[in-house]
């Protein structure tokens, strides 16, 4: 015996010493049998019943995460088993494993494993119900599956799809969308070959094979055992008789999950003269879905505020983040407003990629957004924001962010919000030079609180600098590389970043009924920077640090302001 191979036995030794010890503990007997896996340890356990469970388990050392555990010859249907016996003990999400402890660790992943087999026999004999909740998973699993890349609503409606495939293609997949629709700019297939395809939605689909049976064309008959009158008019459409002799077809079947939600499995097979080929046996689809509606929920996009339509205005470095925030957010509209053309000097703290270089802002921002996001909406304005807002009707928005850095712009624009009469959050977002922090003010237009309001001095008197800055006034912060007609306020990234959040999260909050009155956030950078420069900050700037968004919104707003009649 080689030396590794001694080790190995050592191994297999001490894991099994690990599994006899923790089913012992529960009453129960393990018995060691010789895996054919290398590096597997085998266990025999005797289940309830007749259940006799054959396990293969992992033993590495140097794993840092749970062991595979496979089920040996089962001759049935079991939930949470794969085709080919991969056990699904734990998906693995915020486990933290003793990576000293490999031995217990493979020793209590058996006893889950036996736990879960003995539940599955269970469910095996009561209707399988929470087998089918995995039936994607496990088809997922079938012999010689496929991929197929869908853009259609699995949505339990029954009708002819398109299916797009290239037949020559290694691996091969299917792209399915709507009936005659093209196929997505986003699947990019060489050359795509229409077929015909069909969707039906059962109440359940027929029990698919287990291992070492394929899938045959006896699975289609089940399928279509069950079919209403409009389905079986459906599947003539998809098996008639075609010009060029056989062809390819495919066929996508949901069904509801107990749990929740839809399961969908698809297959493609041959027909001839209005038949299936039973010479050519079927080949399974594992579903990818590439819907909105799809990807939104399961990206952790709210479908709450796929309705919600939001205007940006200023898509400079901080509203375009802004967007992008909101879009991915789950926000299905956005109106972006802004008459700048990108250039090239703020290409390392704007979303946008260089090559939208001589572009107008808001163009080439809702082309990568919609390109980004699917479901997503934008609109270009490339106009200020007082044009905009000139002719903009405001009954379809549902709220504003006014991201452009320039106050005597903004409490105008608050100013025309107040008057329209319609009531909406609007966010007004600015950050301030180096390294001294930003701010977001979400006011509603209608109700006390406004912009207005931080723009007093303290004995509650208008003024001109907002009672929230950072930055004393009257210093010159701007710079310039070459000459006056490139000056800029200097700030990176991750300044324009930081605030871009604070702004989306704010008004996400308010869509969401979060914030119903207005309120007042920051964040307070360290200011080592612009205090090096010899700046000057304001009392603000270090009080503002101390306080919840709580207590700074009381102080911001507390002020007496005529335009809102808050008093204090």
């Amino acid at each position: 015996m080689t030396e590794e191979a001694t080790d190995e036995s050592a191994v297999l030794n001490e894991y099994f010493r690990a599994v006899e010890e923790l089913f012992g503990q529960q009453g129960l007997k393990a018995e060691r049998f010789e895996s054919q896996r290398k590096g597997y340890l085998g266990i025999r356990l005797a289940g309830s019943g007749d259940n006799v469970w054959k396990l293969h388990v992992a033993c590495n050392p140097d794993s840092l995460s749970l062991p595979n555990l496979f089920l040996e010859e089962s001759n049935r249907l079991l939930a949470h088993v794969s085709y080919r016996g991969m056990v699904c003990v734990n998906d693995g999400q915020g486990m933290s494993l003793d990576s000293e402890r490999h031995a217990e660790i493979t020793a209590q992943t058996v006893l889950a494993g036996y736990e879960i087999l003995e539940r599955s026999a269970i469910d095996a004999v009561n209707d399988q119900v929470d087998f089918f909740n995995e039936l994607e998973g496990y088809w997922a699993t079938l012999p010689d599956v496929c991929t197929g890349r869908a853009t259609f609503e699995v949505d339990a409606k029954d009708r002819l799809l398109t299916a797009h495939c290239d037949t020559k293609a290694d691996p091969l997949v299917w792209w399915l969308t709507e009936y005659r629709h093209p196929v997505p700019r986003d699947f990019r297939p060489n050359k795509a070959i229409n077929q015909r395809a069909l969707y039906v939605h059962l109440e359940r689909a027929p029990a698919p094979p287990f291992a070492p049976e394929k899938l045959t064309v006896s699975f289609v008959d089940g399928v279509r055992a069950q079919f209403s009158p409009v389905q079986e008019e459906l599947w003539r459409g998809l098996v008639g008789s075609s010009k060029n002799g056989p062809k390819l077809v495919v066929l996508i079947v949901s069904m509801p999950r107990s749990a929740g939600g839809i399961s969908a499995i698809g297959m493609s097979f041959r027909v001839k003269d209005g038949f299936v080929d039973a010479g050519v046996p079927p080949v399974p689809i594992s579903l990818r879905r590439h819907t909105a509606s799809y990807m939104r929920e399961r990206g952790g996009a709210s479908l709450k505020m796929l309705n919600k339509h939001v205007v940006v205005v200023g898509c400079g470095s901080i509203g375009s983040q802004v967007a992008d925030i909101l879009a991915s957010s789950g926000i299905g509209r956005l109106t972006l407003v802004d008459p700048d053309t990108f250039t090239e000097d703020n290409v390392f703290r704007h979303f946008l990629p260089v090559y939208w270089v001589d572009s107008k802002k808001t163009h080439a921002l809702a082309v990568v957004l919609e390109n980004m996001y699917p479901g997503l909406s934008t609109t270009s304005v490339p106009k200020t924001g007082q044009q905009w807002l000139a002719k903009a009707n405001l009954d379809g928005v549902d709220g504003i962010v006014i991201a452009i850095g320039h106050p005597t712009v903004e409490r105008s624009l608050s100013r025309v919000f107040r008057a329209s009469g319609i009531h909406l959050p609007v966010v007004y977002t600015w950050l301030e030079a180096l390294d001294l922090g930003g701010h977001s003010v979400l006011a509603w237009t209608k109700g006390e609180g406004c912009l207005d309001c931080i723009f007093r001095d303290d004995e509650g008197l208008s003024s001109l600098y907002s009672r929230t800055a950072f930055l004393a006034p009257n210093q010159a912060v701007s710079r310039n590389l070459t000459g006056c007609a490139g000056n800029f306020v200097p700030y990176g990234a991750l300044q324009a970043r930081r605030t871009a959040l604070l702004a989306a999260e704010h008004l996400l909050a308010a869509l969401d009924g979060y914030q119903p009155a207005s309120t007042y956030r920051n964040w307070v950078g360290e200011g080592r920077v612009a205090r090096v420069q010899g700046l000057h900050v304001t009392p603000w700037f270090d009080i503002a640090r101390m306080l919840s968004d709580e207590e700074a919104t009381k102080r911001v707003f507390g002020r007496p302001c005529i335009r809102c009649k808050r008093s204090t």
